[in-house]
């Protein structure tokens, strides 16, 4: 009898251990799924057509809305930093916050549809800080105005967004060193405040345009609310391209 139960509590032993090497396995598994697609999206490599077959109708809306749309108009201004050429037909003006979880997953997007539109897209990165939610996320802003005067904004526009949202005037400056900034012209400029009227630019003339939240799109002029998959967003860019 004892033998028979040392024998139970052995398979139980080797039972337990296989279950919990296969959930070990499938959470590995999964883990690598979402490591794999982090890295895909943020290099643009995403595969636009197969990858969302799910948001085709959504995709199939958007572009029909963008084009009818008349231009982005006076939101698509030119003392705002900005990616792609400075002539592209297609103009997606961009009002996020440093500060939102949202707004920086976007930014992956905005940048790839950059990088991967050619001559077709300029993206125009205009600030919308909700310094209620995210503390300091108004100063981020300016931090990056400030790196754009030395030519360094897209260095700091990446580093802001892969941050935890936090904004110290330290962290900042540190923020701003590893972009490459000169230290005492950046410390002049953001003590100097010349930046925060074009802050408060931006917020009131997203307010104007119907901003309510981060990240906001206006795609030749038509707004989508939300951060859009690259996927979506390369559909839409392709179609108005043809």
């Amino acid at each position: 009898m004892e033998g028979v139960e040392k024998h139970s509590f052995s398979f139980s032993k080797t039972l337990v251990t296989i279950v919990f090497l296969l959930v070990i396995a499938g959470v590995l598994g999964f883990a690598w799924k979402i490591f794999a697609y982090y890295q895909d999206f943020r290099s643009g490599e995403l595969v636009p057509i197969a990858s969302y077959k799910s948001t085709q109708a959504t995709t199939d809306r958007l572009i029909a809305l963008a084009r009818a749309g008349e231009g982005s108009g006076e939101l698509a201004t030119e003392d705002d930093p900005f990616f792609g050429p400075v002539d592209a037909p297609i103009v997606i003006v961009a009002f996020s916050d440093f500060g939102c979880p949202y707004s920086q997953e976007e930014s992956y997007a905005l940048e790839a549809i950059a990088r991967n539109g050619g001559d077709e897209v300029k993206v125009i990165m205009r600030d919308f800080p909700l310094t209620d939610l995210h503390p300091g996320a108004d100063k981020a802003a300016m931090a990056a105005e400030c790196a754009a005067e030395q030519g360094k904004y897209n260095e700091m526009y990446s580093i802001l967004n892969k941050t935890s949202g936090e904004f110290t005037e330290e962290g900042l400056l540190q923020y701003a060193l590893a972009a490459g900034v000169e230290r005492q012209e950046y410390l002049q400029c953001m003590s100097s405040g010349f930046y925060e009227n074009e802050v408060m630019g931006d917020i009131a003339d997203g307010v104007a345009a119907g901003v309510t939240s981060t990240p906001t799109l206006f795609v030749n002029g038509v707004k989508i609310e939300g951060a859009v998959p690259y996927g979506i967003l390369y559909e839409v860019v392709q179609s108005l391209a043809e």
